[in-house]
């Protein structure tokens, strides 16, 4: 009966370590999604301002 609870608790801590995990998978996945989101604004505002200099003979 022992190890029936101790299996049972090592159940509880194998669930609760995947829950962590799926967590933080998908903590990492937003992460990245802004980072691409912040990559997209920066290549705009780079394209925006290459395009002023352009307009001014700057490049």
């Amino acid at each position: 009966m022992g190890n029936c609870k101790k299996h049972s608790g090592g159940d509880s801590n194998i669930r609760d370590l995947i829950k962590l995990l799926k967590s933080e998978t998908n903590r990492i996945e937003n992460s990245f999604e802004s980072i691409e989101k912040l990559l997209g604004r920066n290549e705009k505002i780079a394209e925006h301002l290459l395009g002023i200099r352009k307009q001014r003979g700057k490049y």
